[in-house]
């Protein structure tokens, strides 16, 4: 198989360019959080592919720009082949990171490391084993996840974290705040959606963001915005950033939206909030029709839309 090494950068018909792919490897998960979206697919719809599928997916894809990717689930980890995977699509990107629960880090964080991930989210919605245990559905490895931070630390890796802010974990957030100010960590603050979330969920649980942004613009020194999805970014003054994901409503987000998304059934996916049109190239990737696997990509890129205008 011999791919070309041109790129070029596709862009819908809105004028969005697109230069990351968002995977969802995995379609289990050893929590249940209350919020999960599941990536805007359904629970047991299948894994497909293997580490070398992805591999080929990557290469095809660096001729159109593609060259961010980040792996998800699911809980990613729960894969046996998740090093593999990252190895196969390192090989043709510039940056792989990936999204966990951060409950098997610790076994794991090595090998993610000589595969070459560049990057972790790790979700940490709170620092108290009682708020914990609610938002997690019922997890008790809040201990297994700090110290699977420290873990991938020891082996340099990048780590973000990940929060969900909600009325149950809002006295959690300073805490958190904190935590990832003493090990030079950056922060993902994102605003509870409504998709996935039991309606009464999050009518009970909702907040928005503003109840914090007071508190972070107290602790930093500089604010800029994020190209990639309009995202508000805060400086704090030992370096870390606190970057703020509203994601719902926010046509700013949409408008600078870059990501295309493949399910774990192996389909093209445009958007988080939007169900169709997606695009299974299960059956190309199996057979290697480079060809065919880039026309139903650009098929795809020209399909987005942004979903809030």
């Amino acid at each position: 198989m011999v791919i070309s090494s041109t790129q070029y950068l596709l862009k819908d018909l809105f004028g969005r360019p697109v230069d990351r792919l968002r995977i969802s490897v995995m379609d289990r998960c050893n929590y249940r959080c209350i919020f999960c979206h599941f990536e805007g697919t359904t629970r047991g719809s299948g894994e497909v592919f293997d580490a070398e599928d992805y591999g080929f997916i990557a290469c095809v894809l660096s001729r159109y720009g593609i060259k961010y990717y980040k792996l998800t689930g699911g809980e990613p980890l729960l894969r046996d082949d998740i090093h593999e995977i990252v190895a196969n699509i390192k090989r043709y990107a510039e940056e792989v990171s990936l999204v966990t629960n951060g409950s098997l880090l610790k076994e794991k964080a090595r090998l993610l490391a000589e595969a070459g991930l560049d990057r972790l989210n790790v979700s940490l919605h709170a620092f108290t084993d009682d708020v914990y245990r609610y938002v997690t559905g019922g997890s008790n490895l809040l201990y297994r996840v700090l110290e699977g931070i420290d873990e991938a630390i020891n082996y340099g890796l990048k780590i973000k974290i990940n929060f969900v802010l909600m009325k149950s974990n809002l006295e959690e957030f300073p805490k958190i705040l904190e935590y990832t100010i003493s090990r030079n960590l950056d922060l993902n603050v994102i605003e509870l959606v409504p998709l996935g979330t039991p309606q009464d969920v999050y009518q009970k649980e909702f907040v928005s963001v503003t109840e914090v942004l007071k508190f972070i613009e107290e602790k930093s020194v500089s604010r800029y915005v994020r190209e990639f999805q309009n995202r508000p970014v805060y400086i704090l003054a030992n370096g870390s950033r606190v970057e703020v994901v509203i994601g719902y409503g926010n046509r700013y987000l949409c408008s600078a939206c870059t990501r295309m998304r493949l399910t774990s059934d192996g389909c093209f996916k445009t958007c988080l909030y939007v169900e169709k049109p997606v695009i299974c190239i299960v059956e190309v990737v199996k057979n290697r029709d480079e060809e065919t696997l880039a026309k139903l990509f650009k098929e795809a890129v020209y399909a987005r839309k942004p979903f809030f205008t």
